[in-house]
């Protein structure tokens, strides 16, 4: 791209009213378009790069979102539309299509694993002294008890990443598969075992 700033001899001065003036005047003016237009490309070029990091950094989706999947499939269609742009860039780098890449496959991966949640049923289940519910508005499963639990109880859903919520009044912790497994555990081993543990002594 530099040509013209090559061909001239470094440090080679502008003879003034030689012939070679003009054509000397005009290597430097090319040379110089020359340079500007490979700084201007190159900025652009990771103008493209940072714009699409920039949107997977500073405007997070969390998955307990209501409305996650639609601002995910939004995201998406924005990184493809970058990638694109940036692959019509000559000067694009290898690391920049690789980054963008990576970035939406992840973004493709958390579609899928919360549509994969949207069709999992969840029934809300009794137990003696209170209830489990899936709380869809804030994608909680969600633990009620209608007194305070005991200590060992409280130990046990600690221990099973359950966390007690003062404003939903409520032990929760997001709704996944993991979750519903430990719920699960919990409702056999633990709250029915005390269910069982209380008839005796009654």
């Amino acid at each position: 791209m530099l040509i013209g700033f090559y061909k001239l001899h470094h440090g080679q001065p502008i003879i003034v009213g030689h012939y070679s003036e003009k054509k000397h005047r005009r290597l430097i003016d090319r040379a110089h378009s020359d340079i500007r237009r490979s700084i201007e490309e190159d900025d652009k070029s990771k103008y493209y790069a940072d714009k699409a990091e920039t949107v997977e950094n500073n405007k997070a989706i969390y998955n307990d979102d209501p409305n996650a999947i639609e601002k995910l499939k939004d995201k998406l269609q924005y990184l493809e539309k970058q990638r694109e742009l940036i692959k019509a860039d000559e000067n694009h780098t290898t690391w920049q299509l690789q980054n963008i890449g990576a970035t939406i496959r992840e973004v493709k991966r958390r579609i899928q694993k919360l549509e994969r949640l949207e069709n999992i049923e969840f029934s809300d289940k009794e137990f003696n002294g209170g209830k489990i519910i899936h709380n869809k508005e804030i994608n909680r499963i969600q633990i009620l008890f209608n007194d305070i639990p005991s200590e060992e109880i409280r130990s046990h859903l600690k221990h099973r990443g359950f966390h007690w919520s003062r404003r939903e009044g409520a032990w929760q912790r997001e709704f996944n598969e993991n979750t519903i497994k430990v719920t699960n555990i919990l409702m056999k081993d633990v709250l029915n075992k005390q269910q069982e543990q209380e008839e005796e002594f009654e």
